[in-house]
């Protein structure tokens, strides 16, 4: 019957699915620092920046308190992948916190490379706590600088002026 109400069926696989790639939308767009993957296990997203420099594009990812032996950069298609993980430490595992911000576990960020970047002769450098990969891109990803002249409004006020 139309208008009746049918009962919420929490394992139907299709919204299950839909909660959770909602949950990864509103994390990623409201700053939320954890994302669940198809696996169902936590991950931490790790800060990132990127931008153009000297012919480079450059990315840094912020993952303090990681050994760099505990990190791993691939690349995949045109998929950069980094992924790192940072371990509490055993001697303050039975402390009792009054406040703790720090984020324990794994941490990985996933980012399309745009075109024009080398994937073959990406550099990765890492130093206090900052991972930091340089890659070449080609002449034309490098920009230009356009300038700005004045618009219509301007000639208008010169020609009345006349």
């Amino acid at each position: 019957m139309l208008g009746e109400l049918q009962p919420w069926m929490p394992g139907w696989p299709s919204l299950e699915r839909f909660r959770r790639e909602m949950d990864d939308l509103f994390s990623r767009f409201f700053g939320d620092t954890e994302v669940r993957g198809a696996d169902g296990t936590a991950s931490i997203l790790p800060a990132a920046e990127s931008f153009f420099k000297d012919g480079k594009w450059v990315m840094r990812f912020d993952l303090p308190g990681v050994e760099p032996k505990d990190i791993d950069v691939s690349v995949t298609g045109d998929i950069l992948t980094v992924r790192a993980s940072r371990e509490r430490r055993q001697e303050h595992r039975d402390a009792e916190y009054e406040r703790r911000e720090v984020e324990y576990g794994r941490f990985e960020r996933s980012i399309t490379l745009p075109k024009g970047v080398d994937a073959e002769k990406i550099k990765a450098n890492y130093q206090h706590g900052v991972l930091e990969l340089t890659m070449p891109v080609a002449p034309e990803m490098q920009g230009r600088k356009i300038p700005v002249e004045a618009g219509a409004e301007k000639k208008q006020l010169e020609h009345r002026a006349a």
